[in-house]
């Protein structure tokens, strides 16, 4: 069946919500059947502001564009409006003197890396209260919570310690170190488990509840080894998510681009709330081997179905993502392989949408959906 706009925005219509996402979460969470399985919006306002006629560095530096672009995305598509003092992969580093470049429509880079010799390392200092970067995040969020009210959640999607050590130093120095500087890195990466941390806590006594998320490309099977992994970041995510449980009194979830298959039992011993997988892995082996012990989620392709596909491609994609992975006995929750284009479709958006609720229908952890078991 060809989806256009009108079908879809019909289909969306005839499938009102009977319960609230605050109400769904905690329901789903508490082992009870809800409307329809919770998912994460497809996007963000980085990355779909050009739906509305802005540049992507327009979302980033006018907060009057920020604010338009998160309140049309709740207007259309019931996208949440929250506030994000979001590192990223990048902030440290820029926090700490890399030179990050955002290009007036693509996603930002770093130019070039403060931890150029290892010599540097002890003068390099990230303190939240004096940090010009940092604070203009901070200042960001008090302009939010005044426009929108105190108890606007206040996300921080920060980098894992090996990742966030990319922003501070090459990639490829950083895996030649694994080999030749090894006391070096492990300094390195104490140092970056410092700085999470310390944002972490700095955002919680200034906002209060405060949910953490972590992203960790580097750590991929794609760019290192086991072996590597289980010395060069295992034991800097350990010290990071007991740091944010002490420091917040819950757990963080994890996504990791690329290959992950040979690291999984590793994730799932650390103790996160949630992994989240790349779309190169497959769901129902992920539920098979540690949905006993995580929820997961995951994991419509970004590019080849959301960027290019067709909206019954979407639609195909998310169904097989929710047959594959609805029962996992830990929980599941729908969301994108990776982020979301520039350039992505507004049909495709409304195709996710659409799917999500119609093949999710009647969700409860540990059971097929109703929607794809019927």
């Amino acid at each position: 069946m060809m989806m256009d706009m009108q079908m879809l925005k019909k289909g969306l219509e005839s499938m009102p919500d009977r319960m609230t996402p605050a109400e769904r979460n905690k329901a789903y969470a508490d082992g009870e059947e809800v409307d329809y399985l919770p998912f994460s919006f497809p996007g963000n306002g980085e990355t779909l502001s050009p739906l509305y006629g802005f540049t992507v560095q327009q979302f980033r530096s006018d907060f009057d564009v920020h604010c338009h672009i998160m309140e049309s995305l709740h207007k259309e598509f019931g996208a949440p409006v929250t506030a994000s003092a979001k590192l990223g992969l990048k902030g440290v580093g820029e926090a700490l003197g890399s030179v990050v470049r955002y290009p007036e429509n693509a996603i930002d880079y770093v130019e070039q890396y403060v931890l150029t010799d290892y010599d540097i390392l002890p003068s390099l200092e990230f303190d939240p209260r004096s940090n010009e970067f940092l604070q203009s995040k901070v200042r960001r969020i008090h302009r939010l919570k005044e426009r929108y009210g105190d108890d606007l959640p206040v996300g921080l999607n920060m980098g894992g310690p090996l990742s966030s050590a990319a922003s501070v130093r090459r990639t490829e120095f950083l895996l030649r170190d694994m080999r030749r500087d090894r006391e070096n890195l492990h300094k390195l990466l104490d140092f970056m488990v410092h700085c999470l941390l310390t944002w972490v806590s700095f955002m919680k006594h200034e906002f209060g509840t405060v949910s953490v998320g972590i992203a960790d490309p580097v750590s991929s099977y794609t760019l290192i080894s086991e072996k590597m992994f289980r010395e060069f970041s295992k034991p800097y995510l350990k010290k990071t998510v007991e740091g944010i449980r002490a420091l917040t009194g819950s757990v963080p979830g994890i996504h990791i681009c690329g290959r992950s298959k040979p690291i999984w039992a590793d994730i799932a011993g650390l103790g996160f709330a949630n992994f989240s997988v790349d779309n190169c892995e497959d769901l129902e082996e992920l539920k098979n081997s540690v949905g006993d012990k995580m929820s997961i989620s995951g994991n419509v392709p970004p590019v080849d179905v959301m960027l290019r596909g067709t909206a019954e491609d979407v639609a195909d994609a998310v169904e097989r993502c929710i047959r594959k992975a609805s029962d996992n006995p830990m929980g599941y929750t729908l969301d994108i392989g990776c982020q979301v284009p520039i350039g992505t479709p507004r049909k495709n958006i409304y195709a996710y949408l659409y799917a999500a609720k119609y093949y999710g229908r009647n969700a409860k952890k540990g059971q097929l959906c109703k929607g794809v078991s019927t």
